[in-house]
């Protein structure tokens, strides 16, 4: 028994290390820099928090997450270190201006500021609101979306004093090539948000163009670049998107071409990644930004970025088998119309191939570790036909990896048929929940103009599902995503209609 203890312990710690950034959303936006101080302090005291992003809405009303660049520390300004001038001390009141963003970055030359001492209050104040600070040794993290995992990577390439530098993960460094040549291996994508080059220009210096070359050939297929507080140019290189500047998002200076910022939203489709500018402009007379309205600023950067559709498998890594190796499941489609997929088990160590599925019309697919054994099974959403209701239509099943890929349980549409599903964490020591959007008609009174949704929770019991909870709403939501304790309800645009807290579903 105790040696089973051990072991069952043993894996729990391993499983709390590589678990990955959880947020089910498809989209992923990254923001340029944002100030918390100086004229941000006095932008709070004229117009009140709820000012400061009243000009952009659509950008945080979309199925994504948010990763932004913080400058500054947390402290009193009385701490400034001497060789940092300007020097941004944060009110820890307004870090709850950061509530839209998942992932912030600390990695650039303003967050020792305050030093050491203002950097740990940073990071941890910047995580008792439920947000997840990146930078200094901790300079990369595992992103699990609906779209598989993502690899992110932060660095800075900027600092204000020499000191400094020993306290990041350098870009020209032999680990920053290794994490992401070990992130490529292991996730669906790998992005590179990085602080550098020369403020107020917007073009690339020669080390720019050199590091963004050599964090592609290590395996990254984003990079993406803040720090000159103008929006900078574009390209491809090797068909992988570089984004040189993303300017400011929130900021307080005051030169004309300062004014303009821009938000890159990268997203899956149909097997390729696809990343796209959207610009945004703060008044000369504010710095509350504002989203741009002709979308000039971004024009003739999306027309570069349009070329740079990188082909992407859907990979997620985690724990699936009981020799507790690291194994990457991988999902790719088998067709041109894609229509089938097929699911594939390497070991991420070796890149060894374990096992693959046969074809199989998979919808959507999340690793869960429903039964809570510590291994993670599969539950996909596949296109099968039933004599239910004798159609083809979205069914959940759920599937072990653990020696082969095994079904144990081939389900239904669940208690109505069904239109999208996600599994959602809850207290520790309890089952994950599955919140389901169903329609509301029936499976034997089929009528799919019937207006309305049920979304619904259930619990698995060992051989199948329980319904908990439903709730019944007005809305033409098709799917849904999970974030911060917030089931969102999902157009076929990607904006989110609807919202509801998770506790109301246990």
């Amino acid at each position: 028994m105790l040696k089973r203890y051990r072991i069952a312990m043993l894996l729990a710690s391993l499983l709390v290390y590589f678990t990955p950034h959880s947020a089910l959303a498809e989209e992923i936006q990254f923001f340029g820099d944002v100030l918390l101080s100086r004229g941000i302090d006095q932008l709070v005291a004229h117009e009140g928090q709820d000012g400061v992003w009243r000009g952009v809405p659509s950008f945080f009303k979309r199925d994504a997450i948010n990763i932004a660049n913080l400058e500054g520390a947390v402290g009193d300004k009385s701490s400034c270190a001497p060789s940092h001038n300007p020097c941004f001390a944060i009110n820890e009141n307004n870090l709850a201006l950061l509530a839209p963003f998942d992932i912030v970055s600390l990695a650039n030359n303003h967050s020792l500021d305050l030093g050491q001492t203002g950097l740990k209050n940073t990071i941890r104040e910047v995580r008792k609101r439920g947000i997840t600070p990146l930078g200094e040794n901790e300079h990369s993290s595992v992103i699990r979306t609906r779209e598989g995992d993502v690899g992110l990577v932060v660095l800075t390439d900027v600092v204000n004093e020499n000191g400094d530098r020993k306290q990041f993960v350098l870009p020209d460094s032999t680990k920053t090539i290794e994490t992401i040549s070990s992130l490529k291996r292991k996730t669906s994508y790998v992005v590179v948000y990085i602080h550098w080059g020369k403020e107020l220009d917007n073009l690339p210096t020669e080390r720019m163009r050199n590091l963004a070359t050599q964090f592609v050939k290590a395996g990254a297929d984003v990079v993406v670049g803040h720090h000159p507080h103008v929006v900078g140019t574009v390209e491809c290189i090797d068909g992988r998107p570089v984004v040189y500047s993303l300017g400011n998002f929130l900021f307080d200076q005051k030169y004309e071409e300062t004014k303009q910022g821009a938000v890159l939203r990268c997203v899956i489709r149909q097997g390729k990644l696809s990343c796209q500018l959207i610009g945004t402009e703060t008044p000369m007379n504010s710095f509350a930004p504002k989203a741009e309205k002709d979308g000039i600023i971004a024009k003739q950067a999306n027309e570069i970025l349009a070329t740079c559709k990188p082909a992407i498998l859907h990979v997620w890594s985690d724990k699936f088998t009981r020799d507790l190796a690291e194994n990457s499941v991988v999902w790719g489609r088998t067709d041109d119309k894609m229509t089938t997929s097929q699911i594939k088990l390497y070991d991420a160590a070796k890149n060894k191939l374990r096992f693959k599925s046969l074809q199989m019309p998979i919808v959507s697919l999340q690793p869960v570790d429903v039964n809570r054994d510590g291994l993670q099974e599969l539950i996909l959403i596949q296109n099968i036909y039933s004599t239910i209701d004798e159609e083809v239509a979205k069914r959940i099943y759920v599937y072990s990896l653990d020696g082969g890929m095994k079904a144990i349980w081939r389900g239904s549409a669940l208690s109505r048929p069904l239109l999208d599903a996600v599994f959602i964490s809850v207290d520790a020591g309890q089952s994950p929940i599955l919140i389901a959007l169903h329609s509301t008609d029936s499976f034997l009174l089929r009528d799919k103009t019937k207006p309305g949704r049920i979304v619904m929770s259930y619990r698995w019991n060992g051989f199948g599902f329980t319904g908990i909870k439903e709730i019944k709403l007005d809305t033409t939501a098709n799917y849904l995503s999970y974030n911060k304790g917030i089931v969102k309800l999902v157009g076929n645009d990607g904006s989110v209609v609807n919202t509801l807290p998770a506790t109301d579903f246990y």
